[in-house]
């Protein structure tokens, strides 16, 4: 059985390859387009995806897409002729979009790929992100809780999963969005919906939730665990561009104009305290979710957390102490380019009666590095040298890339496209960033530390190990080194890293034994996708302030 599920229009774009209950290869159309938060039909995700396998389009048995075309539609038309005439203005955009080739989707896969049309299925979208986290888990049984933005019409899912049969307990249905909520406070303060939901996450971080009670009466609580948005203060159903109402800033403040300076430090932090209060209010209303999907799920000790709010280290480390579950699983890509593998794990699972894959431990599925070097490479020796380079010169002081193996699924590197820099104090984020042109007091950051020593630095759970070999959710700082480079609220985005999921990584994490600690995030400059191949990672090097670039067995340096 080989499968191809696709996700495209809204926000990444992505093509992942299952063939004989084995994820075979992966791939965002962002990595090959250079454009960041690609939406556009994946063609050339796909393509690598087959040329990975040795496949072509017609040796596949199904082509399944992560929504259902005429569902989503129906969604769309029913909210913009309900907000008419506020809504003219997208109606005439959206119906353009869907008009055009949208509602046609079955042919348009068909002709991208050259596959037959009776090969092309569809999966709802809540469906495709409980598959990603539940069949890509190691649980053989578990509750599973998806919170994304928008598909159909659920924008949540409770559900229960066992072997290969996946039972939808309750769903929340379209405007009363979880992720549009939370991406409008992004815009709200001046940030970019669907790109900077992570910084909203770390500007919360510097602030305390003073506005707590103003934030949770935009996002009324029911008794029954769910949750309503107030329609009067957000656009979702009719403005995709502008998703918040003038009204939400007679509840919370007037907005923060994009490009103004960020509010969140000495006297005036309210940027920072209407973060907090956002982030708290999320938490409890998920808490709250979690509550109810314990009741639904009786005897379930263990949990699937999915969608693009599972992206939420905050919220995921909230979860984790207080959901009540003794087992939290997060996938290694959540969010929308997870789906499009969870909608090819659906299909092969619980529709073809296929077997489930292996646990999925990482997401490092694309094309590997080439083996031509660019001019200016000195060779290292060999592979096992690599570590120990990186570690001599974080040992100097200096920001490294290290770019090595396949090219990761999702929006972050895990491991095989880093930037790292030494974690020697407050200001080393900042220095780090600085190098690639990305002097932001908002970039996620990573702070990596060996498995063997994590226990001195950080407080681990013990309920979410994949979560915590991926830097999936926010630990607090136990050491002086670690505080020293955490965020304000005394947590840092830790990275704890053993020798089985990433020996490279961990080998230069060991071989500093006096700084056990690093600093570590996505190998990109300034508003670019993360580099793809030896040649993006030289052209990048070579625009920014790094000191050196490690690609497999060779080295790129100033020196």
């Amino acid at each position: 059985m080989r499968v191809l599920g696709l996700s495209a229009f809204h926000r990444d774009s992505a093509a992942a390859l299952v063939a004989d209950g084995e994820v075979v290869a992966a791939a965002q159309e962002e990595r090959y387009t250079g454009v960041l938060v690609d939406s556009s039909f994946p063609r050339r995700a796909a393509r690598a995806c087959l040329d990975a396998a040795g496949l072509t389009a017609g040796e596949l048995d199904a082509v399944v897409f992560y929504e259902k075309p005429l569902r989503k539609f129906e969604r769309v038309l029913a909210a913009q002729l309900g907000a008419f005439p506020r809504s003219s203005r997208a109606f005439a955009k959206g119906m353009f979009l869907w008009l055009g080739d949208r509602l046609w989707l079955r042919t348009r896969i068909a002709d991208e790929l050259s596959v037959a049309p009776d090969r092309v299925a569809f999966v709802e979208h809540q469906r495709a992100h409980a598959a990603a986290a539940f069949f890509g888990s190691p649980l053989e049984r578990a509750a599973v809780l998806t919170l994304d933005d928008a598909g159909e019409w659920a924008t949540v899912a409770l559900a229960r999963a066992e072997g290969a049969r996946l039972e939808t307990l309750k769903e929340i249905g379209f405007p009363h969005s979880l992720g549009l909520w939370y991406s409008a406070f992004a815009q709200f303060l001046g940030l970019e919906p669907g790109l900077d939901e992570a910084r909203l996450e770390v500007l919360a971080a510097h602030g305390t939730p003073r506005l707590r009670d103003e934030v949770a009466g935009t996002l009324p609580a029911r008794p029954d665990g769910s949750f309503l948005v107030d329609e009067r203060l957000f656009r979702f159903p009719y403005d995709a561009e502008r998703l918040c109402d003038d009204r939400l800033g007679e509840r919370v403040g007037a907005p923060r104009p994009p490009g103004d300076p960020l509010r969140m430090a000495g006297d005036d932090t309210r940027d920072a305290d209407l973060a907090a209060s956002v982030q708290a209010v999320l938490e409890d209303r998920v808490l709250a979710l979690v509550a109810r999907l314990r009741e639904l799920a009786p005897g379930e000790d263990a949990l699937c957390l999915g969608g693009e709010l599972a992206r939420n280290r905050a919220l995921v480390a909230r979860v984790v102490a207080d959901g009540g579950f003794d087992r939290v699983f997060v996938p290694p890509v959540p969010g929308e380019p997870g789906a499009a593998l969870g909608a090819a794990l659906e299909y092969v699972t619980a529709v073809a009666g296929g077997p489930r894959p292996a646990p999925l431990v990482r997401a490092a599925w694309g094309e590997s590095v080439d083996v031509r070097a660019e001019e200016g490479a000195r060779s290292l020796g060999g592979a096992d040298e690599a570590p120990r380079e990186v570690a001599r010169r974080l040992d100097r002081g200096q920001g490294v890339a290290w770019v090595r193996g396949a090219l990761e699924l999702g929006p972050e590197s895990c491991s095989t496209r880093l930037l790292l820099g030494p974690a020697d104090g407050p200001g080393a984020r900042a220095g780090l960033l600085e190098r690639v042109q990305r002097a932001d007091p908002l970039a996620p950051v990573r702070v990596a530390v060996s498995a063997e020593r994590a226990a001195e630095h950080f407080a681990v759970p013990a309920a979410c190990p994949e979560a915590v070999r991926r830097g999936q959710v926010a630990l607090a700082a136990r050491s002086d080194a670690a505080r020293a480079v955490s965020l304000p609220d005394g947590r840092a985005w830790a990275q704890v890293v053993d020798a089985e999921l990433d020996p490279g990584l961990h080998a230069a994490l060991a071989a500093r034994a006096d700084a056990p600690l690093a600093l570590v995030t996505d190998f990109h400059l300034r508003s670019q996708a993360i580099v793809r191949s030896e040649a993006d990672a030289v052209e990048a090097f070579q625009r920014s302030a790094l000191d050196a670039l490690v690609v497999e067995d060779r080295v790129y340096a100033r020196d």
